[in-house]
């Protein structure tokens, strides 16, 4: 029994992290490893380039350079240049002013992306993707001594894997995988996978028998994808599909195709909330500018309502001249350690800030059972609010109304908090147990 994820991505992190709520312990492999993977989870570039945990990513100053280049950075993002021109971007791995350097993107003297040099949670260069024509079409990755172990050719799909005594070659990434799986000896008895593209082919090519289950997270336009339809239309391994999306759920229950090949259900997430909502009439509001929509009117609709505006960031004169209001707390260049303050003293949050979103503010608000409204050009994660505490632009007043019912009785309060819960597929252990005895049993 393994978990097989293409990417070790936000919706797989959270199916990960909810099975070790459940103290369940089920061996989890990545195929595209990004550098920074959890400890416990393996992947091909972990186990064959022998990536260990000695040291500690790398801090954007650190970045070795050619002699007279200089870096200047943000909280977001650096640059690398020689004199007045631009030769590399760096990504961090989070727009929370770590500043660790996640990728270098080298430039070409006319500006076209040259090359990307990938870095690890070890600060090391672990790998590098060439680009030709805008297009990336080969990465290798490296051991611990620069030496070349893996070598992807991303557009014709072959993978070389170089070991000391034998060259390997696959045909794609897929059978790559295939060889690693049994290589490791992992149990292939179950697959847990979560996307309809290289895992469900990783499956579809074990010829060990076994039961699979594809966990959906994905949001569903008008029509189920078609590798879904292939699912329930054939005989494969894959004898369950499990929405993790609520309000897809709720869409598609009654719609689902009747297969004797697949059966649908429907199995959210377990998400911390390690306090209550205390009622509070204290808001805060995360941002990294001066553009939040109609802040003043709300400000001075909710004149008994303190709000808390917080930036990792200097502020704007504009931002500034709030401190004119009673009801109004700024904070700028806030520390970590000051945001997470601010989520224990307070019980609503506002995502009406433009721009991107900092700190995962939604999810953090979440997972401490605030109340979390919004108006619809704002929002940054819809799957943590409840679509009916979304407002259009001219309903500052029927916001401001909900926040005042909602503070004056503990019953509103939790009536919100627990459907907004709902809207996220916010899920027991108890449930989590039964769903996952109830597949593997079957």
């Amino acid at each position: 029994m393994i978990n097989l994820f293409e990417n070790l991505d936000v919706e797989s992190a959270d199916f990960l992290r909810s099975q070790l709520f459940a103290n369940m312990k089920i061996p989890s492999v990545v195929i595209h490893d990004n550098g920074f993977l959890p400890k416990e989870v393996d992947s091909p570039v972990k186990f064959y380039c022998k990536v260990t945990d000695k040291n500690s990513p790398l801090y954007f100053d650190r970045l070795t350079v050619p002699k007279f280049y200089r870096i200047t950075a943000t909280a977001q993002n650096a640059q690398v240049y020689d004199l007045h021109q631009k030769r590399a971007d760096i990504v961090f791995t989070a727009a929370d002013n770590t500043r660790l350097v996640k990728e270098v993107r080298w430039l070409d003297d006319q500006g076209n992306l040259n090359w990307i040099d990938h870095y690890n949670r070890e600060g090391r260069l672990f790998a590098k993707t060439y680009v030709t024509n805008g297009q990336e079409v080969v990465r290798k990755y490296f051991d611990n001594e620069n030496k070349e172990v893996i070598t992807q050719y991303l557009l014709a799909g072959d993978v070389f894997l170089h070991l000391e005594d034998q060259e390997l070659h696959f045909a794609s990434l897929v059978e790559f995988v295939q060889f690693f799986l049994k290589e490791r000896k992992y149990n292939l008895d179950h697959i847990f996978y979560n996307t309809l593209n290289q895992s469900m082919l990783v499956s579809l090519g074990i010829k060990e028998n076994g039961t699979d289950t594809l966990f959906w997270h994905e949001k569903l336009n008008d029509d189920l994808p078609g590798n879904m339809k292939y699912l329930a239309a054939n005989k494969t391994r894959t004898k369950h599909v499990v929405f993790q999306n609520y309000a897809d759920w709720q869409n598609w229950k009654d719609r689902l195709p009747k297969s004797d090949n697949l059966d649908f259900r429907f199995l959210g997430m377990i998400y911390p909330h390690p306090r209550g909502n205390k009622l509070r009439p204290e808001v805060v509001i995360l941002t990294n500018s001066d553009q939040i929509e109609h802040l003043t009117e709300i400000v001075e609709s909710m004149p008994n309502i303190t709000f808390h505006v917080a930036a990792i960031t200097e502020m704007s004169d504009k931002l500034l001249s709030f401190n004119k209001y009673n009801n109004v707390q700024l904070y700028p260049n806030a520390t970590p350690k000051r945001i997470r303050q601010l989520y224990q003293e307070c019980d609503i949050y506002l995502d009406v800030n433009h721009g991107n979103e900092i700190m995962d503010a939604v999810r953090g608000a979440f997972e401490q059972n605030m109340l979390i409204m919004g108006f619809t050009n704002t929002i940054h994660n819809p799957n943590f609010i409840d679509p009916e505490n979304v407002f259009e632009l001219n309903e500052v007043d029927k916001m401001a109304n909900k926040i005042r019912s909602a503070l004056e009785s503990t019953d509103k309060m939790r009536e919100l908090v627990d459907k907004q819960r709902l809207s996220a597929g916010d899920t027991t252990i108890e449930k989590y147990h039964r769903a996952f005895e109830d597949i593997t049993n079957e």
